[in-house]
């Protein structure tokens, strides 16, 4: 594994910043909770590709769901394991455990949150993952993985040669490595939230992830993670030391790299984002 970088990354020279729209371009993705579409950034410098991930609204009303452009219904996880780091006050905590209509779409409210704060972490660490770009009233904008014809394939349909499992092994140990150092676990990583696209691996799918400086199921969840992962490239026959890896990480996780980050205060951007809304919306700008 490389040595993981410290402080924060400049953001991408592809990103467009000033002036510009944002254009539907269809959907991407769908899954349990949320769907990924496909945005058009346009200003007169040019275009660059984006994903808006829109999370399902909890308590949907009639035909919502189908004049907001979702294909699904609505199935959200409800795993307080996940939840156990949040940084939420004993009334807030009690209200979101609740089977309460109001206490549901609390907690809903919070994964796109949660999603944000570590992908930034783990960008900033280092970490092959989409760039996230903002927050929006229904979810985050990130990096789009792929190009103008496809999406990048998940590592599981990718149909990689020996030389690439390889590669794909070693990028995927350096983003464990990089997230890790800034006390991120995943917490539901496999090979179909893994991503592969010209030689570039990419890590994506953060709501449930968590910070381990707050979350003590942590090193449950990292071993789990390592064990889902090992068991695919094992398949693949590219192995991997499982015992060395997770005692390398625990260490990285628990350690960490020298860059300041307060569990604590990401804990707090989470929680203060219950009633925050958005900072950002992708139609236009």
């Amino acid at each position: 594994m490389s040595k993981p970088a410290t402080g924060s990354r400049p953001v991408p020279s592809w990103l467009i910043t000033h002036s510009f729209h944002d254009f539907d371009a269809g959907v991407l993705k769908s899954g349990k909770e949320a769907e990924v579409f496909l945005v058009e950034r346009s200003s007169a410098d040019g275009s660059c590709l984006l994903a808006h991930k829109r999370y399902r609204p909890r308590y949907p009303g009639a035909g919502e769901l189908r004049a907001l452009g979702f294909s699904k219904g609505t199935i959200y996880r409800a795993d307080k394991v996940y939840r156990a780091g949040w940084n939420l006050n004993r009334r807030d905590r009690l209200h979101a455990e609740s089977r309460s209509r109001s206490g549901s779409e609390m907690a809903a409210g919070m994964w796109p949150a949660n999603e944000v704060a570590m992908l930034r972490r783990a960008w900033d660490a280092g970490a092959s993952v989409p760039y996230p770009v903002d927050r929006t009233d229904d979810g985050l904008l990130m990096e789009f993985i792929g190009g103008r014809n496809e999406a990048a394939p998940r590592l599981v349909n990718a149909h990689l040669d020996a030389h690439a499992l390889r590669s794909a092994r070693d990028q995927l140990l350096d983003s464990l490595a990089a997230m890790s150092s800034a006390h991120v676990v995943h917490g539901d990583l496999s090979s179909y939230n893994i991503l592969w696209w010209r030689g570039r691996l990419v890590v994506i799918d953060f709501p449930q992830a968590v910070d381990a400086t707050t979350n003590p199921h942590a090193p449950d969840l990292l071993a789990r993670d390592i064990a889902n992962v090992a068991g695919w490239f094992e398949r693949q026959r590219v192995p991997i030391d499982v015992d060395e890896l997770y005692g390398e990480l625990l260490g990285l996780l628990f350690g960490g790299a020298d860059d300041g980050t307060d569990g604590a205060a990401v804990g707090a951007t989470v929680g203060g984002a219950v009633g925050a809304g958005r900072t950002h919306s992708p139609r236009m700008s």
